[in-house]
Order: C-alpha cells, then structure tokens, then sequence
C-alpha cells in the first residue's frame, strides 16, 4: 500500500475528534440525575465525579446519551 492509498482511508479530524473524546463529543450523568450530551471529555468526567457516568465513543450505546 502506497502513501495516497493510506491517505484516502485516513480519518478526517472530525472523525478523530470522535474517536479521541474531543471537544463536543462526550456526556454525562450526574449523581443528581442531571444529562448533558455534547460536552468535552474534561466536562463529562468533572461532572460525572464518583457517583455518576461519563462517556466519549460508548455515548452511542449508554442509557443517557444513546
């Protein structure tokens, strides 16, 4: 394979983003009861703390963000 073979089947940054847990791409609930889909993985985690959830590529298939 070829460097333009890889290129064309390479990710695009938003797709990367995805994967990565970058900006936007993440969720929470907290253990109050409160969801946000749509945030930053630092937010999801911070919000989550010990009691609750927090998700990036598995938001998909979670109760609160799926």
């Amino acid at each position: 394979m070829n460097f333009n073979d890889l290129k064309a089947k390479a990710l695009n940054k938003k797709q990367m983003r995805a994967i990565k847990g970058g900006s936007g791409t993440c969720g929470y609930k907290s253990p109050s009861g409160r969801v946000e889909c749509g945030v930053t993985k630092a937010q999801a985690m911070h919000m989550a703390t010990a009691e609750g959830n927090w998700c990036c590529d598995s938001c998909a298939s979670s109760s609160y963000c799926g």
